[in-house]
């Protein structure tokens, strides 16, 4: 197996660890956090320092690594760390559930996580950083745009743009055929049938902009 290292110890840390474990693909060293996170751990796996120590780590041979932290409201944060991480040279792989009903000819970027029974059908799109949670449903022709985090039972349609660091709630429906802009939040249990500008925060039925 191979090492990697994980940067976040938190909820969205504990699904991700739990699917490579399953998978049996990579060896985790660790996490990197926060400081006031030191020597905190989940199951066998500590806090073993800063994100400073990056280079560190690197240097002891570990390539791979990957962003444990979730969404957290925006997708900046998981955009900053995977700069720093490819200036560095680490390979950010993707984790996929092996519970995931993936197709083939799906296309992934990286750093991507698929969690628990989701599924992400054919000529599909995720670029890069995204997750997509546990039983979400990402139909055919569908584009999830990068940082783009896509909520546990949320069902996106066919044919559906969802562009770069948005939010897609839990239980939320995107209608086939609509396009969802950038830096976008779409709450809880949200239904969408129109088109959604950039930098929008919606919830409820969304049938028309409402800014």
């Amino acid at each position: 197996m191979e090492d990697i290292i994980l940067l976040g110890l938190g909820g969205h840390a504990h699904s991700v660890v739990d699917s490579i474990e399953r998978n049996g693909k990579y060896n985790i060293i660790g996490f990197l956090d926060k400081e006031e996170m030191l020597r905190k751990r989940f199951k066998d796996y500590c806090v073993l320092g800063t994100d400073d120590e990056l280079q560190k780590y690197f240097n002891k041979g570990i390539k791979n690594a990957f962003v444990t932290i979730g969404f957290m409201g925006q997708g900046t944060i998981r955009n900053r760390l995977y700069q720093r991480l490819r200036a560095l040279g680490y390979k950010l792989p993707n984790i996929f559930d092996n519970t995931a009903v993936i197709s083939e000819n799906a296309e992934f970027e990286d750093g991507i996580f698929v969690g628990k029974n989701a599924v992400v059908n054919a000529n599909a799109k995720i670029e890069k950083m995204c997750i997509i949670n546990t039983g979400t449903i990402v139909e055919h022709d569908c584009t999830v745009g990068q940082f783009s985090h896509v909520s546990v039972g949320s069902v996106i349609c066919g044919n559906v743009l969802v562009k770069e660091q948005t939010l897609i709630g839990a239980n939320a429906t995107i209608i086939q055929g609509k396009i969802i802009g950038r830096n976008c939040i779409i709450g809880a249990g949200a239904i969408v049938t129109k088109d959604i500008q950039d930098n929008v925060t919606q919830y409820g039925m969304v049938e028309k902009y409402r800014i």
